[in-house]
């Protein structure tokens, strides 16, 4: 654990957590916005692909997310900040690209798919929490485990795997990486406030 924490930790505390607190916020509303209309208006059809409901809009914004973070490695100025924002974002852009082009086949063909990437998302978040010890962490658990939970029903096909379900545990797994972003935010608020402080005792006692 010693080797995950090191290769996770964050030491530039100068990131901007204010921008970092907005988007979370944005991604939140996103996918809290499109849970709701999956359950509402199941029957959308988006790039007429009939039957997928809001998935392929899923899949637009998991390949946005994606992209995103793949530029936000390339600005990384930490190695291992670059490898593990290169990761995910390659994982969202491929899943992302993945569904947008699945819509001439069916549902039932992506399923697998979506839950082993709901799975493999959950996963990591909560390892990530758990090595950078945030604060919180019982709301992060709670989100992992939903999602978890979320990626065995679609493997399962229960209680359906119809598009409009798909799409609404996607939709959950996006609203739930906006307040995991919100609370990171408060997190280098927090690391950001308690470095100042250090250095303005040190700057006392010199």
């Amino acid at each position: 654990m010693k080797l995950l924490t090191k290769l996770v930790r964050t030491e530039r505390f100068e990131m901007n957590w204010q921008r970092l607190l907005v988007q979370g916020l944005l991604i939140l509303l996103t996918g809290f916005t499109f849970a709701f209309a999956s359950v509402l208006k199941s029957e959308a059809v988006v790039m007429s692909a009939r039957f997928f409901s809001w998935l392929p809009v899923c899949g637009m914004i998991i390949m946005a997310l994606g992209v995103l973070e793949c530029l936000d490695a390339l600005f990384a100025k930490e190695l291992r900040d670059f490898v593990q924002r290169l990761h995910v974002g390659v994982l969202d852009t491929v899943v992302g690209a993945l569904l947008i082009l699945g819509v001439s086949e069916t549902p039932e063909k992506l399923s697998l798919m979506i839950a082993v990437y709901l799975l493999v998302r959950s996963i990591v978040r909560l390892v990530l929490a758990y090595a950078l010890k945030l604060p919180h962490a019982a709301v992060t658990v709670v989100c992992g485990i939903t999602c978890i939970a979320l990626g065995l029903m679609v493997w399962l096909g229960w209680p359906t795997m119809e598009g409009w379900f798909l799409s609404l545990s996607l939709s959950i797994e996006i609203t739930f990486r906006g307040l995991a972003m919100m609370f990171f935010a408060f997190w280098v608020k927090e690391q950001n406030d308690t470095a100042e402080m250090g250095l303005s005792v040190d700057s006392q006692i010199l």
